[in-house]
């Protein structure tokens, strides 16, 4: 064999080799499962960020929405006033011949029971572990949310018990709990619109500037007035994050 035929044949040995290290590299996980306890530590670790950050996505939207529906994710039919293709739910019925109208009574409790569900039902094609490789992953089926509106945040806890464990050692390790903080007034908006549902129900208006000015310019408030009907919009004045819900109103 010449010198030119003995380099292409190492040329083509030392290629293999390469391609070799690299799907070496790149199936490691595959090829040699993990077993320390330093790396089951990581792959937890990798595996809770997943979790943690699928949460976050599956909570964001809902809060948004949930607010700028009037605190409905899913409104009835007759149950909101379609505006600016957005169904903003009543939380005031209209009273016949009347002024007032009728509290519909919304509470935190609902809202947050409503939440809870839609971020389960998100949590479900957003969570996969199979791209955790080289390790057992034993994890329920169901996802368990709890919401706590607070005044200006929306606490979510999952209760996603999960075990990562070696294929060939003793090593694992257990989470039980993941949770996520979003930072929106929700709950101190749905305060301010309590205050205006129960004016709008004992006299049957409310008094935007007057309240604005005894809370020290604290909420934004806007009135829109969509025959026959009432939008109210409010924020924080230093915040973009928005309450809106409707009032019915009678057609003359």
């Amino acid at each position: 064999m010449d010198k030119r035929g003995q380099i292409t044949v190492f040329v083509i040995l030392g290629i293999v080799i390469v391609a070799i290290i690299v799907l070496l590299f790149a199936f490691r996980k595959d090829i040699i499962p993990t077993s320390s306890q330093t790396g089951i530590n990581s792959e937890m670790k990798a595996a809770k960020q997943m979790i943690t950050d699928c949460l976050e996505k599956s909570a964001t939207a809902p809060v948004e929405k949930i607010a700028m529906q009037g605190g409905y994710l899913s409104p009835a039919p007759s149950t909101f006033r379609l505006w600016n293709d957005t169904q903003i739910s009543y939380l005031c019925f209209n009273q016949a011949d009347k002024v007032t109208c009728t509290n519909r009574l919304l509470t935190l409790r609902k809202m947050e029971d409503q939440l809870s569900a839609a971020v389960e039902e998100s949590l479900k094609t957003c969570v996969d572990l199979t791209d955790i490789k080289g390790v057992d992953i034993i994890a329920q089926k169901d996802f368990k949310v709890t919401t706590r509106i607070l005044p200006y945040q929306v606490l979510f806890d999952l209760d996603y018990p999960i075990t990562v464990q070696s294929k060939v050692s003793d090593a694992k390790a257990t989470e039980k709990k993941f949770s996520f903080i979003m930072d929106a007034p929700l709950g101190d908006l749905y305060d301010a619109a309590q205050d205006i549902l129960d004016q709008e129900t004992e006299i049957g208006t409310f008094d935007q500037l007057t309240y604005m000015l005894v809370k020290l310019g604290k909420h934004t408030i806007y009135v829109v007035k969509p025959y026959p009907d009432k939008i109210y919009r409010l924020k924080l004045r230093e915040n973009p994050f928005m309450f809106q819900f409707a009032v019915q109103g009678e057609p003359s």
